[in-house]
């Protein structure tokens, strides 16, 4: 039996006991017998496993005594191990105090040594150096470049030991003019070299050069025999007139990078360093070009109407070459850096021409937006127009923001992120002061505001003007819901532009250079600013002012809409107190008796309840259908005499009804109180007009207001009733009073 898996850590006794009872389960002892036999092997185990234990632990006992005196002499042997070490330390620092002087002694005797060193060093390059300096005359005269070369290597070197003599500057002059004059002997041959892509020669003038500390100055040889072939294909394709810049200057960027395809394997072979010699090439070729690539780009501004757009196309061919030039430097490095100085410098030349632009980007892109609000039309003589034309005006706006939008992220990578929001804020401010002059224009059109215009001929128009006013709050709803849309993208757009910016791990390109924080730190506050306000309110933080501005036009659509139609009951019901028939008194004995229902209510009264009565028709179409746009201008604003409370909520057909009939309302009561004198038939008449109008608001299921029944009521009882009303103090005094006037009843 294997007794093993008692030690497990693991053991499961349950799967131990079912493993041995299967086991034996094909066996023809009984289970019984078996699980017997297993109790009688597992207390025998039992047993002898308590036996050893006793054992052990008999053996464990016995060796105590030992291991305690074992231990006891450790620490006795530690103790002495102890004061030994504190003698050999003792020792040491006795050792070291008596012999301080001696090593202090040894110090200056070895710097003297160094100096006479020093001093013998020099004597012997002095005097090196002046049998270098009259051998080099020799040889200039001989014309040996290689015995010249080694006697300067050698003078260079000798030089350097003799800084501390009295003549070192001069003894440089000299070492210089001897350069220039090997350097003037080997012009036409290093010239000649490079043209002819001789590697042997080129590597050994090289050589000679990185001695002498000239290689900067052959470097200036290459670049020249190659700088005045590319001037001449600049000239010639900048030169054709029947090409923009947009396709001459990829075409320039083009033969810059076959030239650098063509060169870097020679250049690999010859320059210590071939990627700086090549960046160093193009970098001097670009600076001087004439006219300069800066003016290139500045005169066909000039004649391009859309500079930043022309400005994005430029910096994208810009952009093209750079990436050109950084896969080129990978492929050739063997461990790639695609950052070095070099290369950086060659990209910071490439990039100058747009370095102004980036800085004044807010100021192009709020000329590119404001050129977009010039050229949009809208004709405000003929509703119907307008109404389309604003219409259009919205898709032309937000197609012009989006693309200022892109602007911003193509040409400055997010840096000109609060550029963008300021010129979106003036944009926008002045497209809906725009669209507010339309609102203005078109009262002045409709004669809005002017109630002592007799526009009576135009009511056949009201109707269908109202039906463009009401497109009108749609396009309002349009331009809230657009707008909203706008605000999410621009926020969800530009923060990821912030996030990359300030990201740690953000790619270094040269195009994501912070050059706001070296040229601008005011701006550049601006942007971390606006990252912040991103961080904490979100879309909140975009453009909050329009939608105030917003809030506003709907405001003005809305009364726009109500006074197209309501401006005819006004001018109606402002004509009450001029009706010569409150002063017709000859007609009151011959109708003195006739009942008030009897009396037909005057023209006035009646356009008011037609048009009142029209109006569910007429709102109904507005409100039948789902427009979502209508509602969201709807939900937005308030319409005059519009109840506080009934301002949001589904029945907004209703709600406009009760407006003009709580306008009615008012403008009546107002015309009422304003009558000079009432005669007892024009009383009666007044009276039946009232209840007329009352009948009209029944039906309109609206209530009349406690004012303009109180006045119906005035208007019916007799003078004495009157007079006590005048006396009770529950009444409205300054009401009676101006009735008892109107009705020429003294107090």
């Amino acid at each position: 039996m294997d007794f093993s898996k008692f030690s497990d850590d693991n053991f499961d006794m349950k799967e131990w006991i079912n493993n041995a009872l299967r086991r034996h389960s094909d066996s023809t002892t009984s289970v019984d017998v078996h699980t017997s036999n297993l109790v009688m092997k597992l207390q025998l185990f039992i047993q002898e496993v308590s036996k050893s234990l006793e054992e052990t632990s008999q053996v464990a006992l016995n060796n105590i005594p030992r291991v305690l005196r074992e231990v006891e002499s450790i620490k006795t042997e530690t103790s002495l191990l102890k004061n030994q070490m504190m003698m050999v330390k003792d020792d040491i620092r006795k050792v070291e105090e008596d012999t301080a002087q001696s090593m202090r002694r040894l110090v200056e005797i070895d710097e003297v040594k160094s100096r006479m060193q020093g001093a013998s060093n020099a004597l012997k390059e002095a005097d090196n150096w002046s049998t270098l300096s009259s051998e080099v005359d020799e040889y200039f005269e001989e014309g040996d470049i290689s015995q010249i070369a080694d006697k300067l290597i050698g003078m260079q070197k000798s030089l350097q030991v003799l800084q501390d003599v009295p003549d070192y500057s001069e003894r440089s002059r000299m070492l210089e003019n001897l350069k220039n004059r090997l350097e003037a002997l080997l012009s036409t041959k290093l010239v000649k070299t490079f043209n002819n892509h001789d590697l042997d020669d080129a590597k050994y003038y090289v050589n000679i050069f990185s001695e002498l500390d000239r290689l900067s100055q052959l470097q200036t040889y290459y670049n020249n025999c190659h700088k005045s072939s590319l001037m001449r294909t600049w000239s010639e394709i900048r030169d054709d007139p029947n090409q923009s810049i947009l396709s001459w200057l990829p075409t320039f960027f083009d033969h810059l990078l076959a030239l650098w395809h063509r060169e870097i394997t020679w250049c690999g072979q010859v320059f210590p360093e071939p990627v700086r010699a090549l960046c160093s090439l193009l970098a001097q070729t670009i600076k001087s070009l004439h006219p300069s690539m800066q003016n290139c780009i500045k005169d066909s501004l000039n004649e391009e109407e859309n500079s930043l757009q022309l400005l994005i196309q430029l910096q994208v061919i810009t952009q093209r070459f750079v990436q050109g030039l950084e896969k080129a430097v990978e492929m050739f490095q063997a461990t790639p850096n695609k950052f070095n100085d070099a290369l950086c410098e060659l990209i910071d030349v490439v990039q100058s021409p747009y370095s102004s632009y980036l800085l004044q980007y807010s100021t192009l892109q709020q000329t590119t937006l404001m050129e977009v609000l010039d050229s949009l039309t809208m004709n405000t003589k003929d509703l119907a127009d307008t109404a389309e034309s604003m219409l259009d005006s919205i898709s032309q706006a937000f197609r012009a923001s989006g693309e200022a939008l892109e602007s911003c992220v193509k040409f400055t990578n997010g840096y000109g992120s609060a550029g963008l929001m300021e010129a979106l804020q003036i944009f926008f401010s002045a497209y809906f002061g725009r669209l507010d002059c339309v609102l203005v224009d078109l009262r002045k059109h409709c004669h809005l505001d002017d109630d002592s215009h007799h526009a009576d001929d135009d009511s056949s128009n009201q109707w269908s003007n109202f039906q463009h006013a009401f497109k009108i709050i749609e396009i309002c709803g349009v331009l809230m819901t657009k707008m909203e849309e706008f605000r999410i993208k621009l926020s969800t757009e530009l923060q990821k532009e912030l996030t990359n910016i300030f990201q740690e791990s953000h790619s270094q390109s040269r195009y994501n250079e912070n050059y706001l924080k070296a040229s601008r730190p005011m701006e550049w506050d601006k942007v971390v600013e606006l990252h912040e306000k991103f961080i904490s309110n979100g879309v909140e933080a975009v453009l909050p002012l329009t939608r105030d501005n917003i809030a506003k036009l709907n405001e003005h659509a809305l009364k726009f809409a109500f006074d197209v139609i309501f401006i005819h009951l006004r001018r109606q019901l402002l004509a009450v107190p001029n009706l010569p028939i409150w002063c017709e008194s000859e007609r009151e004995a011959v109708d003195g008796e006739l009942p008030t229902f009897s009396l037909s209510p005057l023209p006035y009264i009646t356009h008011v309840g037609d048009s009142l009565l029209t109006l569910p028709q007429q709102l109904e179409q507005y409100f039948s259908q789902d427009n979502e746009s209508l509602i969201i201008a709807l939900k937005a604003g308030r319409i005059p005499y519009q109840d506080a409370g009934n301002s949001t909520g589904a029945h907004y057909d209703h709600h406009w009804l009760e407006s003009f009939a709580f306008g009615a309302v008012n403008v009546y009561t107002e015309s009422i109180l304003k009558i000079k004198l009432l005669t007892g038939h024009s009383r009666r008449q007044l009276s039946a007009d009232i209840d007329y109008f009352f009948n009209i608001l029944a039906a309109l299921e609206i209530q009349p207001s406690d004012e303009l029944k109180t006045i119906e009521e005035l208007l019916e009882v007799d003078a004495k009733s009157l007079q006590e009303k005048a006396t009770e103090p529950s009444s409205d005094q300054n009401l009676v009073k101006t009735i008892l006037k109107i009705r020429n009843i003294p107090l």
